[in-house]
């Protein structure tokens, strides 16, 4: 199958990044070759069977990663979905009547999106945990952030700059600014805190190597996505918390931010989200948040 067409769409009309164009093309190359061990020689053969065995095959595949049998669902889901995208793509462009096999089975496997933050106890006992400083600087500043690991990806030495802001009591307040390439190669800005800055500055001042990269791996190259994505894996084994997905940390930072009663237009633009929507689904407040905004309410109210 040729699925350059496809990828060149949503590379320059759909805008999409790098990372989400190697994200399709991977989960379509596993697609193929699915297809190929079933002699399933073109596309047009691709009905409800093939998917419902294609799905049966990732529920019995040797995870290796995680040992264990089976892909999660959301990664499965992850895969349908780039098959149903492709196959929409092909409908509306070359083959209208072609019919998507997955058009009543996305339903079943739609991934749950509701924000999943990392309680504090968790976080607490991996942070503090960490006794590599890269490792304790790059998720530190993950969470402090908001950032999504394609972006930390993206992050130079230079990146982060230091100013100093004086507060209307005459408080100094020192903070970190910096710009990445979000989703949808749009740019954006991130601020990072005074006590995440020091940590981050105790880590850069460990370098003694000229790679511009912030985070490098062991082969002292700039860490990939799936890198970042595995040294928290082997953390969370290693100081025997809970397996946390990366993204997560993301949620905590947002979740975070929403119970502090946070602009909802801030978060927004803190998170880089196109959809408002989006930004609102971190708006389930803790009770103790709940009370507050209560009590508060109540007390003018009453006034």
């Amino acid at each position: 199958m040729d699925f350059e067409p496809f990828l060149n769409y949503w590379e320059t009309i759909r805008n999409c990044s790098p990372q989400t164009i190697q994200a399709y093309r991977n989960d379509l190359e596993l697609f193929e070759a699915f297809l190929q061990g079933q002699s399933v020689a073109d596309i047009s053969q691709v009905d409800h069977l093939v998917i419902a065995n294609y799905i049966k095959h990732m529920e019995q595949k040797v995870n290796l990663r995680f040992a264990r049998i089976g892909l999660a669902e959301s990664s499965i889901a992850r895969r349908l979905s780039a098959v149903s995208a492709y196959f929409k793509y092909l409908c509306g462009t070359s083959d209208p009547m072609l019919q998507n096999p997955l058009s009543n089975n996305l339903r079943k496997w739609h991934r749950d999106k509701t924000p999943k933050p990392v309680d504090d106890m968790t976080l607490e006992l991996l942070i503090t945990g960490m006794t590599n400083i890269r490792d304790r600087a790059l998720f530190t500043l993950l969470l402090a952030s908001g950032l999504r690991v394609s972006e930390m990806h993206q992050l130079n030495r230079d990146s982060i700059g230091i100013e100093v802001e004086v507060k209307p009591n005459g408080q100094e307040c020192v903070i970190g600014t910096g710009k990445v390439v979000g989703k949808g190669n749009k740019p954006r800005s991130f601020f990072v805190d005074e006590e995440t800055l020091c940590l981050y500055s105790e880590y850069v001042a460990t370098r003694a190597d000229t790679n511009p990269a912030l985070f490098l791996s062991e082969r002292k190259k700039r860490m990939s996505v799936r890198a970042i994505q595995q040294t928290l894996a082997t953390w969370c084994t290693r100081l025997g918390a809970p397996h946390i997905n990366v993204h997560r940390l993301r949620h905590s930072f947002a979740t975070r931010l929403a119970n502090a009663d946070i602009p909802d237009m801030v978060l927004k633009d803190l998170l880089g989200h196109d959809s408002f929507s989006t930004t609102l689904g971190y708006r389930e407040l803790s009770d103790k948040s709940l009370a507050r905004s209560y009590f508060s309410a109540m007390e003018r109210v009453s006034r």
